[in-house]
């Protein structure tokens, strides 16, 4: 890899992260498109610079731009190059400190994983995301769930053929004693696994609706610390649920309906809050 290509194109992102002019951005992008984009060879050194550049601000820019390009360069790179990129990510996204980095690096994964999972490729890759969601460092366990929830959109017949050993695992993580993100995460992962099930499959069926109180849990809490971002995130789960054939909530549909309400004419939280809650008891009845 040409150090003075790698070189340039960190230049170039540089200025387009600081950029506060239209200007500046057109000129920088315009540079970025003709001299950089048009590579193959921008794939590893936008790899580089996500994981080695100084500013955070710098490194996800660079992860957010090698996701867009994953679709049409990753093909194009050597079998040797592509297994040093994958370890390179895989150690990058662990020791990455910045929220923002970390989740542009976990799209990368999802968008390599795209091309590489229906060609037998990067068969460790579930595996290591396993040991991230087990680990004793939160950071660890939510940029695991968080891949992992990303890979149903980009790998879902493979991620659904993991049904059950992903349900042994959110059930852990859904309760996780120390990171609300990760049970937030678990609880976003949990409603892409329930667009996979069967209305005639009742083994998963009653394993999902085994972990629906602590789902409700979840929701509690983040109403309870005013986390409306989160809340929302939750209710938008619920919600989505609510029009699947499968009928995932029915055990509990009592429950939710009363804790709906209550959250609804609580005058202590949020009106944005209370609003999510009583948009859900609108979705009950349509």
């Amino acid at each position: 890899m040409d150090p003075q290509f790698v070189s340039g194109l960190e230049h170039y992102l540089q200025k387009l992260a600081s950029a506060s002019d239209t200007e500046s951005i057109q000129t920088a992008t315009k540079v970025l498109s003709e001299q950089y984009y048009a590579r193959a060879e921008c794939i590893p050194a936008l790899l580089t610079i996500s994981t080695e550049s100084q500013e955070w601000q710098v490194r996800q820019l660079a992860a957010v731009e090698l996701r867009k390009r994953i679709p049409k360069y990753w093909e194009d790179i050597d079998d040797g190059l592509q297994q040093r990129m994958r370890e390179t990510i895989l150690k990058a996204i662990v020791d990455e400190t910045n929220d923002l980095t970390r989740h542009g690096l976990a799209r990368v994964i999802s968008s390599i994983a795209r091309s590489d999972v229906p060609n037998q490729k990067w068969g460790d890759l579930i595996q290591f995301l396993y040991k991230c969601c087990q680990s004793p460092t939160a950071a660890h366990r939510e940029i695991g769930v968080y891949v992992l929830d990303s890979l149903f959109e980009s790998i879902p017949d493979m991620m659904s053929a993991h049904m059950q050993h992903l349900f042994e695992l959110f059930s852990a993580l859904v309760s996780d004693p120390e990171s609300l993100v990760v049970q937030v995460t678990t609880v976003e992962a949990l409603g892409k696994i329930a667009d996979f099930i069967e209305p005639e499959d009742r083994s998963a069926i009653s394993k999902f609706q085994g972990l629906v109180p602590a789902m409700v849990q979840v929701l509690q809490k983040c109403l309870a610390t005013n986390e409306e971002d989160l809340a929302s995130r939750c209710f938008e789960v619920f919600n989505g649920m609510l029009i699947l054939e499968t009928p995932l909530l029915n055990r509990h549909f009592g429950d939710l309906i009363e804790f709906s309400i209550n959250v609804g004419g609580n005058e202590e939280l949020d009106d944005n809050l209370r609003i999510m809650a009583l948009n859900f008891l609108v979705w009950t009845a349509t």
